[in-house]
This record gives C-alpha cells, sequence and structure tokens, in this order.
C-alpha cells in the first residue's frame, strides 16, 4: 500500500514515533482505503453500534437494551467496559446478578472502540456510480481520483 495522505497525529513505539496514515493506496486490488475517526461518545446508540445490535448473551437481534455487565446495585459503572447490548429476555434473565451468578457469558468482551475504523471502497464502476449518485466521496480522496469519477 502507498500512503498518500498523513494525519497530523503521532503514535508511538519503542523505535519511534510515527504519523497515522489517512488515506492509503492498493493498486493491486483497486481500492482507496481511509482511517476515519470514530466518533466514540459513550451513549446507548453507540453501545448497541459496537455491539453491531446483537445480543452479546444469545445473539438475538430484537427487543434490545443495554446491560450493565456488573450491576449497578453492585458498583457497576457507566463505562464501554461495563456495558453490553443485552435482548430483554437475557437482560431479565440476568437482572442483578453478576454474570458469574447467573450463569451467562458474553460473546464478546465489551471495550471501548478504537478512535479509528478503517473503511475500504474497490474502485469498481458500480462502487464509482455509487459514490456519485450519493455525493459520498470523501473530500480527502477527491484529489486522487480521476476528474470523470468525481461526483
Amino acid at each position: 500500500a502507498d500512503v498518500l495522505e498523513y494525519y497530523d497525529q503521532t503514535v508511538n513505539s519503542p523505535s519511534g514515533s510515527f504519523y497515522i496514515p489517512a488515506v492509503l493506496r492498493v493498486p493491486h486490488l483497486l481500492q482507496v482505503v481511509k482511517r476515519r475517526r470514530i466518533r466514540s461518545n459513550l451513549s446507548r446508540k453507540n453501545v448497541l453500534f459496537r455491539d453491531n445490535f446483537t445480543c452479546q448473551y444469545c445473539s438475538a437481534r430484537d427487543n434490545l437494551t443495554i446491560d450493565h455487565v456488573l450491576p449497578v446495585a453492585r458498583g457497576g459503572e457507566w463505562k464501554w467496559e461495563n456495558l453490553v447490548t443485552a435482548c430483554a429476555k437475557c437482560n431479565s434473565k440476568k437482572g442483578q446478578k453478576t454474570l458469574e451468578e447467573a450463569n451467562m457469558k458474553l460473546i464478546k468482551v465489551p471495550k471501548a472502540p478504537k478512535d479509528y475504523d478503517i473503511l475500504a471502497i474497490p474502485l469498481t464502476s458500480s462502487a464509482m456510480r455509487m459514490l456519485r449518485k450519493r455525493n459520498g466521496t470523501p473530500e480527502e480522496w477527491r484529489q486522487y481520483l480521476s476528474p470523470t469519477t468525481d461526483p
């Protein structure tokens, strides 16, 4: 991949400090990859989004609620690491119990989302038509696309 643009932020490692890539070109796959900043405000909506609108106990996708893994009555807080999406049935079954007491397991350990997500769009002719139609070409990409593909 070729880095075409960087964010002005750096990440540190034992071997040095590096700028974070913002726009990558992957010629052999004919796609543009953009790392986009994620809004990680802690909210009910964002917990549901992080968990892919799926109960983290049984994988149901209906009647979703937010469950405190460690109940508030036991000192549980409104934090990314203590909140999961749960269907009403699982949330009711768990109640004010810990996972162990309720004999329940999480499908995935809850954690805060990363600051960046990777968005990859294969630059096929149909993808370009979709970008033109929705006016969805990210501003940072426009200088790297041919004039005929710019919406």
